[in-house]
């Protein structure tokens, strides 16, 4: 049975005695898009911040030291406990986070309380983190799919903070330095900028315990989340080749910008891309895989965050099936923005999203990480129990409205990661590309 608490009391709880089992988080409300004010600069923090990759940096940094322990003693520290102290960096949040049996869950916090109160920001561990950053940049340039998503969010996004990688650029990756996470930490760690959360066999006072005891040196302040503006949307189809050397297999993600997670259109726009791509049989996966077999796989998905995010489809047919594969999706595309869903589509995907809902929910840690989603984006915590619910009342005039207001065929933006000198005669003898822009770029260019 799982017990919440509701966020007026400080934190979120998701109890369950099934284990001696608890998971203590403390989540910043400003991740990686705080990195650059949209503007471009970072004068009105004075912090000299303002490099991409720069939370990223500095909150790895926190966790390579910390209480007077280096990086080897904290480790030791933590396995002793049999416990796991991990920080994952999003754009809209970073999450510091605790693993351990219930008897030692009030040690680990104590680990936890030094990673964020007390970092080392040792300058020999800043010099090993950047050449690993650097390390998996190589990495992700390896795997086409991780290419394909960093350039179709920089060439979608613009300067808007969601089209700057996470990790930042191999250019900004030379001017992260010690100083600067220094910098950061004392900016960003507020009483106002953290939200305190658990799951597992803890109850409401063990939990308001820990917290008081380990975390109440966290600074008075205010949030750091400031708003995000909606990126501009760009006119017009475009082509981006991410030009990679013998491909034998292309990587396609064609979309555009999409309603906030909090947009009333959001959830009938949800059902209608989960009818169009989010399922197995689904209608692009029917036609693109198994009428046609040009890819093994095709999906749609419509992303969510605390601002405006992307709908797109991805495939990834052979390079010599790629001019099929792609045209075969854009009509595909165009039939479902102007012709809507095809009868018994509605059905079938508000059926499939309130039965699946249930394995969103499943562990008292899923419903943490929903709920603490939902409260950083301003949205109801209604959600996690009543989204069968609310998906079950959405109709077909909803799902009309809203695909009518936020699909646009005419403005997609279409990257493919491909070898440009095989891939780029073909696709200029497109019709369904007749008269689009298509640029090249290298694939270590970003």
């Amino acid at each position: 049975m799982s017990h919440s608490d509701p966020p007026s009391a400080g934190y979120l709880l998701e109890e369950n005695h099934d284990l001696p089992l608890c998971r203590v988080q403390v989540t910043m409300r400003s991740g990686a898009s705080s990195d650059i004010s949209e503007e471009g600069h970072d004068a009105e923090r004075g912090t000299g911040c303002g490099v991409i990759g720069a939370t990223n940096f500095a909150t790895e940094l926190m966790r390579r030291g910390a209480g007077g322990m280096s990086r080897a003693a904290l480790d030791e520290a933590v396995d002793a406990l049999g416990a796991s102290l991990q920080v994952l960096c999003w754009h809209d949040q970073v999450v510091f986070e605790v693993m351990a049996l219930r008897e030692n869950i009030d040690a680990a916090c104590g680990l936890l309380a030094d990673v964020l109160l007390r970092p080392e920001f040792s300058v020999d561990e800043g010099e090993r983190l950047r050449r690993e950053l650097q390390a998996s940049l190589d990495d992700m340039r390896d795997d086409d799919g991780s290419l394909m998503h960093r350039f179709f969010g920089r060439e979608l996004y613009g300067n808007h903070p969601y089209g700057r990688p996470v990790a930042g650029t191999a250019e900004s990756m030379e001017q992260l330095s010690v100083e600067q996470a220094r910098n950061w930490h004392r900016y960003h760690l507020t009483s106002g900028n953290v939200l305190f959360g658990a799951a597992g066999d803890l109850t409401a006072s063990e939990l308001t315990d820990l917290l008081g005891r380990h975390f109440s040196g966290i600074p008075a302040g205010p949030r750091r989340d400031a708003e995000l503006k909606t990126a501009q949307a760009p006119v017009g189809r475009r082509l981006v080749i991410v030009d990679k050397p013998e491909r034998t297999q292309s990587q396609i993600v064609l979309g555009h910008l999409a309603p906030a997670w909090r947009s009333p259109d959001f959830l009938p726009l949800y059902v209608a891309t989960n009818a169009f791509g989010g399922t197995f049989t689904a209608r692009l996966m029917d036609e693109v895989r198994s009428k046609r077999g040009l890819s093994y796989g095709a999906s749609a998905r419509l992303s969510t965050g605390r601002g405006a995010r992307a709908l797109y489809a991805h495939v990834f047919p052979s390079a010599e099936q790629t001019p099929e594969t792609l045209e075969l999706v854009l009509r595909l595309y165009e039939e479902w923005a102007t012709a809507g869903l095809r009868p018994g589509e509605l059905e079938f995907s508000r059926g499939y999203l309130q039965n699946s809902h249930a394995f969103t929910i499943q562990t008292p840690e899923d419903r943490l990480s929903l709920r603490t989603r939902l409260l950083l984006c301003n949205m109801s915590q209604d959600m996690v129990h009543g989204f069968p619910a609310q998906v079950g009342a959405v109709t077909a005039e909803d799902v009309r409205r809203a695909m009518s207001a936020n699909l646009h065929p005419q403005d997609l933006l279409i990257t493919l990661v491909a070898t440009a000198k095989t891939i780029l005669p073909q696709l200029e003898r497109m019709p369904a590309l007749a008269g689009v822009p298509i640029e090249v770029v290298p694939f270590d260019s970003y």
